[in-house]
């Protein structure tokens, strides 16, 4: 009997529940379910912020695109120290204001950042990636700069008819006496390189216009030449590889037939393999795949006069006169292959074209056409200053319009 009621005493003790050591244990599992609580309303609170930020993207995406402003409020101007001015040319984080006598590089307000002086009677620029060239026309000096200021200056023996930078800094120019035509070379120190092609009025014609690749290794150069009474057109492709090393005069390509009666104007290079000719009847798009054999890949038959071009890393903008009775301009921007990108009709009056991170901006004296990469005309009226250029700055509407004497901060309305 003794031994029953001891059994029966420890399975009694077996069914005690030590509420201690629940305690114990219960602590940590409410602090599981409130971490777990914690964790899930933190999640949701992200993807909450998540959704509004993903509408906040897409309208902001959409009032950019498709908004359109008939009037300007202007919110800081910066008169800029005297001087004459040629133009504007952007570089780097700021603005380069060139004259016939220096340089000028300003901050995107328009303070001064430093200055270079120089004397030039008809002053042009061209402008590479991170270097920027000023050559005078007709004259003998080049100066090379960078955001940081003057590179090189230096003076040829022949009078220039144009001058050209690669990305890598190397400057190509074409200088002139009075029987033939002289291609130099310089490195980015300003150093005269061993390599210059020879051409003579007589049997190649007079040169029109040069590009260079952005590396410096491949030129593309256009002329003009007589054909018993009619003028006729040429584009040349020379290589300074060692693929171009064993070719006469380092030609690698022309073309001829593609440009009878044709005046070529303008040549520029996308990249190393892509690249444009613009001549009076049309657009021919080259590709230097294969160095040694570029290939003419597509012509766009020009479908009225061009007014006015420009470009802008691997695109072309062009506009052609138009002359139906709403509009008269067209606008076409196109790809590196010729591809067409965008087309819009348009009214208006302009002179002057540029094409610059996702917009164009069409200018003459004091009135503006601002047009976005979708086709929508942002603002087309007067700016109250005769305008040498405008930029984005800033978010939405606002804008910089550089003038010939102050720059000037603006939003649209």
């Amino acid at each position: 009997m003794i031994e029953n009621k001891e059994i029966k005493k420890q399975k009694l003790k077996g069914r005690i529940i030590d509420t201690a050591a629940l305690e114990e244990n219960a602590v940590p599992r409410s602090r599981r379910r409130k971490d777990m609580s914690f964790f899930k309303e933190r999640r949701r609170v992200i993807i909450i912020l998540l959704v509004f930020l993903g509408v906040f993207v897409v309208a902001y995406t959409l009032i950019n695109r498709f908004k359109t402003y008939d009037k300007f409020k202007l919110k800081w101007i910066h008169e800029l120290s005297e001087g004459s001015l040629v133009g504007y040319e952007s570089l780097g984080n700021g603005f380069l204001k060139y004259s016939r006598d220096g340089a000028l590089y300003l901050k995107p307000n328009g303070k001064d950042v430093w200055i270079e002086s120089y004397e030039m009677s008809n002053p042009k620029i061209d402008k590479n990636g991170k270097y920027l060239i000023i050559f005078d026309v007709g004259g003998y000096k080049i100066e090379s700069y960078t955001k940081d200021g003057r590179v090189f200056a230096i003076e040829t023996e022949l009078p220039i008819l144009k001058a050209v930078v690669s990305r890598t800094g190397i400057v190509t120019t074409l200088v002139e006496d009075s029987r033939s035509t002289y291609i130099l070379f310089f490195d980015k120190e300003g150093n005269k390189l061993e390599i210059s092609i020879k051409s003579k009025l007589s049997g190649d014609g007079f040169p029109t216009d040069i590009a260079i690749s952005p590396d410096g290794t491949a030129l593309l150069a256009t002329f003009q030449y007589l054909k018993g009474s009619s003028m006729m057109g040429r584009v040349v492709f020379y290589d300074f590889s060692e693929i171009g090393q064993n070719m006469p005069n380092r030609v690698v390509g022309g073309f001829d037939e593609e440009f009878v009666s044709s005046m070529v104007a303008r040549v520029r290079f996308f990249d190393k393999i892509n690249s444009v000719a613009i001549a009076s009847d049309g657009l021919y798009f080259f590709s230097s795949k294969n160095v040694a054999s570029p290939k003419l890949i597509k012509t766009i038959k020009a479908e009225n006069d061009i007014e006015a071009l420009d470009f802008e890393g691997n695109k072309l903008c062009v506009v052609y006169k138009n002359s139906s009775e709403k509009f008269n301009h067209t606008l076409y921007v196109y790809s590196k292959e010729g591809k067409v990108i965008l087309k819009k009709e348009f009214l208006g009056e302009l002179s002057k074209i540029d094409m610059k991170n996702g917009y164009i901006y069409m200018t003459k004296n004091d009135k503006a056409i601002i047009m976005n990469m979708s086709g929508v005309i942002k603002y087309s009226g007067s700016l109250d200053v005769n305008i040498y250029g405008i930029v984005k700055s800033g978010f939405l509407s606002n804008f910089t319009v550089l003038g010939d004497k102050d720059f000037r901060g603006i939003t649209f309305k």
